[in-house]
């Protein structure tokens, strides 16, 4: 798997995140236009968020049934940090820390490990 070092401090500041399992129903928003993929979404509870656009099933133009759990846990870091990545969706990597936490982390916010030779 993919290594990678946190190239910035990053602390998540969304309390109440949107997390979506498969079968419920949510109404879609804009599209993000800095990260092609992801979609505005809200919840019955009103918790919005960003949300991969291909978990997505539309029932309307402005709602759709999701088709696979969503997680929303972005994972803070600080600078130097080792993380490992376990997948990647539309910008963004599912990674594991040291300590074995695992989140959302930004691409940008990553640079690649340089493997001894």
């Amino acid at each position: 798997m993919p290594t990678f070092t946190a190239n910035a401090d990053y602390t998540e500041t969304d309390a109440n995140p949107i997390r979506l399992s498969p079968g419920d129903e949510v109404t879609i928003g804009d599209a993000d236009r800095t990260e092609p993929g992801w979609v505005w979404a809200t919840d019955r509870e009103e918790r919005s968020g960003y949300v991969p656009r291909d978990i997505l099933a539309p029932l309307s133009d402005d709602r759709a049934s999701v088709t696979a759990a969503f997680d929303p846990t972005v994972l803070n870091v600080k600078r130097g940090d080792q993380l490992e990545s376990l997948r990647q969706i539309h910008g963004w990597h599912w990674c594991r820390n040291g300590q074995g936490r695992e989140g959302w982390i930004a691409a940008y916010l990553l640079r690649p490990l340089e493997s001894p030779d």
